[in-house]
């Protein structure tokens, strides 16, 4: 609720002020087709996908397209609901049922396999890149609102060189998607040292254990802090 702009355009019909990514930002950032298409113009490393519609394409075709292990996702929802991980073709149409249950245009990616890795933005600057570990299974639903169902490393131990790259990219990924005051943006670093884009979150988490909170803390600014700075920056 939230995330894909309207509630962000009527608020600016009404004049009435938000935190957070404008209208333009939120819908951009929701579809993630959009969103991989504009990261793929900009030269920004993305995972392959193709957007499966109800019987517009076989899933021979996205067998041979994208191979598997592949990921099965709502095109437009947020907080890793509908995802699945695919490794064989019965995973694949059941996954898709899953999918259309959420919302009937699915996206289809390749699998990247690698450390997963999260950049918190707040007021234009990438704060200490943090580092994701689940204990079991991916970074779902669950694991991202259950305290304790993941290992996070912040500051992660990324080398300088590394930590510099992929906090560039995701203040170039704000820029291009015109996000607001904080964001998230969330990497896979593959076996060939390459950072690769999975998404770009307009409201990410935030409880006092949400990814942005602890990438604050590392950085000496305590949640209260944090949601203070997040507040003025709307009211000033």
């Amino acid at each position: 609720m939230g995330e894909n702009g309207q509630i962000q355009a009527t608020f600016d019909v009404m004049g009435i002020k938000y935190t957070g990514t404008g209208y333009i930002g939120s819908l951009l950032a929701m579809d993630k087709d959009l969103t991989k298409k504009l990261l793929q113009k900009a030269c920004i490393p993305t995972a392959q996908w193709l957007i499966f519609n109800k019987n517009s394409i076989s899933t021979e075709y996205i067998l041979e397209t994208i191979g598997l292990p592949c990921v099965v996702k709502p095109c437009s929802a947020g907080s890793s609901i509908g995802v699945s991980i695919v490794h064989n073709i019965e995973e694949l149409e059941t996954a898709i049922t899953i999918a259309n249950k959420i919302e009937s245009s699915v996206l289809i990616e390749k699998m990247i396999l690698g450390s997963e890795f999260s950049v918190g933005l707040l007021q234009g600057k990438a704060l200490p890149v943090i580092e994701i570990i689940p204990k079991e299974g991916f970074y779902d639903y669950k694991n991202k609102y259950q305290a304790g169902l993941t290992q996070d490393i912040c500051p992660a131990t990324l080398s300088e060189y590394d930590t510099n790259r992929v906090q560039n990219l995701a203040l170039r990924i704000s820029e291009i998607l015109r996000l607001g005051t904080y964001s998230r943006m969330d990497f896979i670093l593959d076996g060939s040292g390459e950072f690769i884009c999975l998404e770009a979150n307009t409201l990410p988490g935030m409880t006092p254990t949400s990814l942005i909170p602890q990438e604050a803390l590392a950085s000496g600014v305590s949640y209260i802090e944090l949601c203070n700075s997040i507040v003025t920056a709307v009211i000033k």
